[in-house]
C-alpha cells in the first residue's frame, strides 16, 4: 500500500468517503477512472476497511475479488478489515483484537450482537471462506512482541523451544517453550549465575551483549550458543559463547568462550554426527566438537548470500539430500530478508533459490517490516514453518518496542525450495498451526527457581547482584540503593520488564520499607528525604531514560538523554499511607499520574526508541520497572490490574 499523494489525494478521500457510506456506485466509479486500489489513508487503513465500515457486503466482495484486496491487510495499528467486521461495536474495540496478539479473543455471538447486524455477519463469514480461517481460530503477528529478536528454534517430539537475543539483560538468553508454535512460556535462561554475567556483561556498554542465540538439540542435551559481542576496545570484540543442559529450561553448565571473530553462531549436526558451527559473513563454517567446547577447524566460506549486502544469521538444515543455508540479509532495518541456497555438498558450492529472498517486506507502509533473520522448524506431522525477527514502528519512524517474533508457514514448491507464506511478506493474521489449546506450562516457569533466582519477567541490565535486588514473586521486588545513577552503567538498584505493546498501563506501589533497611512504615513515610529517591523507570539504556518518583519531599518526573536531564516536572509530596506510581502509555505519549491523580502528559518522548539517540548499538527496546536511588531498602508491588 502507499499513503496518497498530493496528486491522488482529492481521489482517495473521495473514494474512502464513498466506501464509509457504503455507496457501491461512487466507488466503483472512482476506481474505474480515478482511485488508485493501492492508497491508504494516514493511518494506514486501505478502501477495504472503510468499505467493512460502510457495511455493503456487495462492495466488500468486489473490492476482494475484482480489485485483489486482502482482508486480514493491517493498518499501522495492526487492524485489518477482518476485524472491523468482527469488533463487537458496543464495546471491544478493534484495536483491542488487534494486540490480543495470539487471538482475537472474542465469541462469534459477541462479535455479531453489535451494531453491523446481518450486513457484519454476511462479512464475517465472507472473510472466513476467502482468508481460510476464522477470527477465532486465528494468530497474528508478532506471536512474541516487546523485545524478542533473532529467534531460534527447535523441536523435540511434540515441543517448540526457542530462544532470543538478550544483549546486556540479566538473565541472559530467555528459553522459552511452545506446544503450538504460537502460545509462549518462558521456562529459563542460559545464563543464570549472576557473579558469571558480571564478569562478562558487567563492563560492557549498552546494546553489547548476547547477540544471536542458537538452540539444538544433540544426543540428549540442548546446546545453546551465541555471539558475546565486547566493548570496541576489548582484546576479541567478537567471541562465540557455548553452553549446554540435560534439560531445556536448564540449569545451563558454565559456557565456554571461543574467540573467533564472526557473529550469529548457530550449530550444524550432519548426518554422520559431525558438527558444525556457524558464522557470518555470509555462511562460514567450522568442525567443532561433539560438546561444543573445542573449535576443530578455522572458519571456511561456504555461501555469500543471494544479494551480498550484509549477509548473516546462517542456519542449515538437510533435506531430501540437499544442504540448504538460510540467511539473513540486508541488514536488521526496512529492507532485511531472508535468502536461502542449496548444494548437495555440506562445503558448496551453493545454488541461488530462483525465489528469493523468501521472506521480505516490499510494502513501505504496513506495520510490520524488517521481517528477516528467521529459522525453519518441521512439526511432528511434517510441515515448516519460520521463526522470524521483524520490527513495528509508530508513526512508520520510532521502533520503541525493539525487535519481535514472527511466524509463518514454509511451502516447498516443486522443485525443492522454501517459500514463506507463499512469497507474499509477513502475515498479519493467519491459521492456528494446531487447534486451538493452553500453549505450554506457566506454573514451569512461575514457581521454578534459577541459580536463587526466580524465573520471571524481571531483568536487569548487566547481572543482579543480591546485595541490591531481590525477586520475591512475579509482582514484588525488593531493591536496595547502590548510591548510583541509573546513567552509571554500574548502577545495580533496579529491576526492569519488556514494554509489551504500544499502548499500556504499569503501576507500582511502594509497599514497604524492609525491616532494618533504616526507613519506616508503609506509603510515603520516611521515604523522599533529601538523600534517597525511588520510584518508576521507563528505560532504554543508560543513555536514555524517563524517572518517576519521589526525592526531597517532592513527586518527580525527569527525562535522562546522551549525558544530562533535558527535561524535568515537580510538584510537592503529600504524605500518607498509600503511594501508587503509574504511568499510562499511549505510543509517544507517557502519562504519570501519583495515587490516581493526573500529574504531568508528557508527548513525543521518541528518547526511549532505538531511534531516540545516535550512539553506541541502539539495539534493544523500551522497558519499564522500579528503582532506589540512595542506601534505602524497599519493597515494591505491580498492579496487574491496570496492563
Amino acid at each position: 500500500m502507499n499513503l496518497y499523494t498530493s496528486k491522488s489525494e482529492k481521489a482517495a478521500k473521495e473514494g474512502f468517503a464513498a466506501a464509509k457510506r457504503g455507496d457501491f456506485a461512487a466507488v466503483k466509479k472512482l476506481i474505474d477512472h480515478s482511485f488508485n486500489i493501492g492508497d491508504c489513508d494516514e493511518r494506514g487503513r486501505s478502501l477495504l476497511h472503510c468499505a467493512v465500515q460502510g457495511g455493503n457486503p456487495e462492495l466488500v466482495k468486489y473490492l476482494v475479488e475484482r480489485c485483489g484486496m486482502d482482508p486480514a491487510w493491517a493498518d499501522r495499528d495492526g487492524v485489518t478489515p477482518y476485524d472491523l467486521a468482527w469488533a463487537d461495536w458496543d464495546g471491544v474495540t478493534p484495536y483491542d483484537l488487534a494486540r490480543a496478539g495470539h487471538n482475537g479473543g472474542i465469541s462469534c455471538g459477541s462479535a455479531q450482537s453489535g451494531q453491523g447486524g446481518e450486513a457484519m455477519r454476511e462479512i464475517c463469514g465472507y472473510f472466513e471462506k476467502v482468508c481460510g480461517f476464522s477470527h477465532e481460530e486465528c494468530y497474528r503477528n508478532p506471536v512474541l512482541r516487546g523485545m524478542h529478536p533473532d529467534p531460534s528454534i527447535v523441536r523435540v517430539g511434540e515441543d517448540y523451544y526457542m530462544v532470543n537475543s538478550s544483549f546486556l539483560y540479566f538473565p541472559a538468553i530467555p528459553i522459552s517453550h511452545s506446544r503450538d508454535l504460537v502460545h509462549w512460556d518462558v521456562i529459563g535462561h542460559a545464563v543464570t549465575d549472576w557473579k558469571w554475567a558480571e564478569e562478562h556483561l558487567g563492563p560492557l556498554e549498552g546494546g553489547r551483549g548476547f547477540w544471536a542465540p542458537d538452540i539444538s538439540f544433540y544426543e540428549g542435551r540442548f546446546y545453546i550458543c551465541a555471539t558475546l559481542r565486547n566493548n570496541d576496545d576489548a582484546p576479541y570484540i567478537q567471541t562465540q559463547m557455548v553452553t549446554s543442559s540435560s534439560r531445556p529450561e536448564g540449569p545451563y553448565e558454565t559456557p565456554v568462550i571461543h574467540n573467533v571473530t564472526g557473529i550469529d553462531p548457530s550449530i550444524f549436526t550432519d548426518d554422520d554426527g559431525r558438527r558444525y558451527m556457524l558464522l557470518n559473513r555470509g555462511a562460514r563454517l567450522m568442525e567443532i566438537s561433539p560438546d561444543g567446547r573445542k573449535i576443530l577447524s578455522e572458519p571456511e566460506l561456504i555461501w555469500y548470500g543471494h544479494s551480498g549486502l550484509a549477509p548473516e544469521g546462517p542456519h542449515l538444515l538437510k533435506k531430501d539430500g540437499y544442504y540448504y543455508c538460510f540467511l539473513a540479509e540486508g541488514g536488521t532495518g526496512k529492507g532485511h530478508r531472508i535468502a536461502v541456497g542449496r548444494s548437495g555438498n555440506l562445503r558448496g558450492p551453493y545454488e541461488d533459490c530462483p525465489y528469493n529472498p523468501i521472506m521480505t517486506q516490499r510494502d513501505e507502509i504496513a506495520s510490520i517490516q524488517c521481517c528477516g533473520h528467521g529459522k525453519p522448524v518441521q512439526t511432528a506431522d511434517g510441515r515448516w514453518f519460520m521463526v522470524y525477527l521483524c520490527s513495528r514502528f509508530l508513526e512508520g519512524r520510532w521502533g520503541m518496542l525493539g525487535r519481535e517474533t514472527c511466524l509463518d508457514e514454509i511451502v516447498w514448491t516443486a522443485d525443492g525450495w522454501p517459500v514463506v507464506n507463499r512469497g507474499r511478506g509477513p502475515s498479519y493474521m493467519a491459521a492456528l498451526p494446531f487447534p486451538k489449546r493452553d500453549g505450554g506450562n506457566p506454573e514451569e516457569a512461575s514457581g521454578r527457581i534459577e541459580n536463587g533466582l526466580p524465573a520471571f519477567e524481571w531483568i536487569a541490565p548487566r547481572t543482579m547482584d543480591p546485595r541490591y535486588v531481590r525477586i520475591l514473586s512475579e509482582d514484588r521486588v525488593e531493591i536496595r540503593g547502590d548510591g548510583l545513577d541509573l546513567c552509571d552503567p554500574n548502577c545495580r538498584s533496579f529491576l526492569v520488564k519488556h514494554q509489551p505493546d504500544f499502548r499500556f498501563s504499569a503501576a507500582f506501589e511502594l509497599e514497604s520499607s524492609v525491616p532494618g533497611s533504616g526507613t519506616a512504615g508503609p506509603g510515603m513515610t520516611g521515604i523522599g528525604g533529601p538523600s534517597s529517591e525511588t520510584g518508576m523507570v521507563l528505560y532504554y539504556d543508560e543513555n536514555t531514560y524517563v524517572k518517576f518518583g519521589a526525592a526531597g519531599g517532592c513527586l518527580f518526573a525527569a527525562e535522562y538523554v546522551d549525558d544530562r536531564y533535558v527535561r524535568r516536572e515537580s510538584c510537592s509530596l503529600d504524605g500518607g499511607e498509600r503511594a501508587v506510581f503509574r504511568v499510562d502509555t499511549d505510543g509517544l505519549t507517557r502519562t504519570f499520574y501519583f495515587n490516581d491523580k493526573l500529574l504531568w502528559r508528557w508527548e513525543d518522548v521518541t528518547s526511549i526508541c532505538s531511534e531516540g539517540l545516535t550512539k553506541g548499538k541502539r539495539f534493544t527496546g523500551a522497558a519499564y520497572g522500579v528503582y532506589v536511588y540512595g542506601n534505602d531498602l524497599l519493597r515494591w508491588r505491580q498492579h496487574s490490574d491496570v496492563q
